[in-house]
């Protein structure tokens, strides 16, 4: 009989093709395509190794990526000890709102108002838009 890479003893194909050994037929494929992969892989692999230098650094944390705050947190004094802790590290301030550059201008903002509101009108009825008038009689 013959034998796989593994000296074990390899079934005929004429086997294989039977109806009740179609689960062995498909293990053995697997096997022998993971043997394939493994050995293209482990050449390849070695190879890429013994050139390449180390270059990354493999962390599995976001935290120094995004300058996190790690750890516990306190407002207001709620916890002095951990707010003596915090001391030492220095959080950015939040810009103004004034000193911000504004993504829409404010004619743009009136004119996305003006277009809201005629989509409300469009979709109200007509109970609450008499109401609304009523409103704005009264408030003239």
């Amino acid at each position: 009989m013959p034998k796989d890479r593994h000296g074990r003893t390899r079934l005929s194909k004429s086997v294989l093709e039977m109806k009740f050994m179609q689960r062995s037929k498909q293990r053995i494929l697997a096997e022998e395509e993971a043997d394939e992969s493994r050995a293209v892989h482990e050449t390849e692999i070695t190879e890429e190794m013994k050139n390449a230098q180390n270059k990354f650094a493999i962390v599995s944390s976001y935290v120094p990526c995004q300058d996190l705050i790690i750890g516990r947190v306190s407002y207001g004094g709620m916890n002095p000890e951990i707010e003596k802790l915090m001391a030492g590290k220095e959080v950015e301030p939040v810009p103004d709102q004034s000193s911000m550059e504004r993504d829409i201008t404010n004619w743009e903002m009136l004119k996305l108002s003006s277009v809201a509101q005629s989509m409300a009108n469009k979709f109200s009825t007509k109970k609450s838009r008499n109401k609304a008038m009523k409103r704005l009689k009264n408030e003239k």
